[in-house]
């Protein structure tokens, strides 16, 4: 009959307080350290086993190697969870931190992963000059949706700071309007995806506005510039009679 016993600071401990022991330090101790307490585990056992009724050998090379597979199996995994967070570099990802306690999104940071570091297991992306776990990463993203989206919130912006379209003028919003107007003609694909209806046809009506504003300057410009001849002339005449 095998006895079951875990050496704790040279000290064998009942498989009750061992059981307890094991399941406290289950989620902090790595795995080096389960494979020193499993050969201080094994190490027991043929010190304080039944002389009478000893443990095979058979058993200890199964028991050993049952562990040798989970071994295994983690490292596997950390080099695919490492090869996985490698293929993102240079890709724009989405990254969603958590609060553990109450399950709740504390931040969504969006942007392109520059390089990935392995550390103590854990593998992580480098994004906008900060670290993340590769678990925190909840989205790759195209690098054009992702450009997109940042030129339609800098559009949005423009859009809420004009005046009515009937109220803009060149004097005071040229410079803003052409801005906003730039910023979305160099987007691309359907804007639908990134405006709502309302927000497309306002757009529209400042474009509008905006070709209206500037040929109206023109012509003025025109008037301003085929009137100052006739001026002249007539000073001119004045002077010779």
């Amino acid at each position: 009959m095998a006895v079951d016993a875990i050496v704790k600071d040279g000290v064998i401990v009942n498989n009750g307080q061992a059981a307890s022991e094991k399941k406290d330090t289950t989620t902090t101790n790595k795995l080096g350290e389960y494979k020193e307490q499993f050969m201080q585990l094994l190490c027991a056992q043929m010190k304080y086993q039944d002389p009478l009724e000893p443990t095979s050998n058979t058993e200890y090379i199964s028991q050993y190697a049952q562990f040798t597979q989970v071994e295994q199996m983690q490292n596997l995994s950390n080099t695919v969870a490492l090869n996985r967070a490698a293929d993102m570099v240079g890709k724009t990802v989405q990254i969603t931190q958590v609060d553990e306690e109450t399950g709740e999104t504390k931040s969504i940071v969006e942007g392109k992963v520059d390089f990935v570091t392995y550390e103590s297991g854990t593998s992580y992306v480098s994004v906008n000059g900060n670290k993340y776990k590769l678990d925190d990463v909840t989205a790759v993203v195209d690098g054009t949706y992702f450009d997109n989206t940042q030129l339609a919130e800098s559009v949005r912006k423009d859009l809420d700071k004009l005046p009515g379209v009937d109220y803009v003028t060149l004097y005071a919003d040229k410079d803003r309007l052409e801005r906003m107007l730039a910023t979305y003609e160099s987007m691309t694909g359907d804007m639908s995806a990134f405006f709502s209806t309302a927000e497309l046809s306002k757009i529209s009506q400042y474009a509008l506005k905006y070709a209206d504003l500037i040929d109206q300057a023109a012509k003025e410009t025109e008037n301003t510039h085929t009137s100052q001849p006739v001026e002249s002339l007539n000073n001119e005449d004045k002077e010779d009679t």
